[in-house]
C-alpha cells in the first residue's frame, strides 16, 4: 500500500485515530453546521475542516485516472450569514514562514494532497456548507460530526493509490458515498 502521501494528508487533520473494526452508532440527527465536511465517491474524496477559528484546510484524494485543475475561486464556503469563495490555496513548504499561495492547482491521477484555504472566513469555528466546482460538475460536501470525520480519515488513510481497481478497497474499508454531484450551474462572480 502507498502510505506516504496519505500520511501527509492525515498530518493536516491532526492525528490518526485507532482503526475501529466497525462504525459505532453516532448521533442520528442531521446537522446544519459543522467544522467538518466531506465528499466521497469513486473518483474523489474531498474534505474541508475548520482547524482553528477562520483557518480552513482542504484535503483531497484522487482515485481518478485523469488530471483535472482545481481553482481556488471554485471552492465556495457558506458561513453563518453569507457565502464566500476561496481566494487562494496555500501550500506549506519546507519553511513554515514562507508558504506558497496559488490560485489553482492540478489534481493528478491517484494522488492525495492538503492545502490551507485562504479567504474571508472571519473567525468561523463552524461552517454551514462547502461546495467545489470541479470541471463541469458541482460537488456538494456533507457535514460530519468530529467522530465521523476522524472515522473517515482513518479509512481514507488505508486506501491503496497504486491499486488497479479501487472497488476492493471500497468493499474492505466500507467506504460510503457522501455529498452529492450535479452538473455545474452558472459561475458566480
Amino acid at each position: 500500500m502507498i502510505r506516504i502521501p496519505l500520511l501527509l494528508w492525515l498530518a493536516f487533520i491532526g492525528h490518526s485515530p485507532e482503526q475501529p473494526q466497525s462504525k459505532p452508532q453516532s448521533d442520528s440527527r442531521p446537522i446544519d453546521k459543522s467544522a467538518y465536511f466531506a465528499f466521497v465517491d469513486h473518483d474523489y474524496i474531498f474534505t474541508v475542516e475548520v482547524v482553528k477559528p477562520g483557518i480552513l484546510l482542504l484535503n483531497f484524494v484522487s482515485m481518478s485516472d485523469g488530471e483535472i485543475r482545481l481553482f481556488a475561486r471554485d471552492i465556495r464556503i457558506t458561513l453563518d450569514n453569507r457565502k464566500t469563495t476561496v481566494k487562494l490555496l496555500t501550500v506549506e513548504t519546507g519553511d513554515i514562514r514562507q508558504p506558497m499561495s496559488v490560485g489553482s492547482m492540478n489534481i493528478r491521477p491517484r494522488s492525495s494532497f492538503g492545502v490551507r484555504l485562504t479567504g474571508d472566513f472571519g473567525q468561523a469555528q463552524q461552517i454551514f456548507g462547502a461546495a467545489i466546482r470541479l470541471g463541469d460538475e458541482d460537488l456538494k460536501l456533507a457535514p460530519l460530526t468530529s467522530f465521523d470525520f476522524e472515522f473517515l480519515a482513518a479509512r481514507v488513510n488505508r486506501l491503496n493509490l497504486g491499486s488497479p481497481d479501487f472497488s476492493e478497497d471500497w468493499r474492505v474499508l466500507r467506504l460510503e458515498k457522501l455529498g452529492s454531484r450535479s452538473p455545474a450551474g452558472r459561475r458566480e462572480r
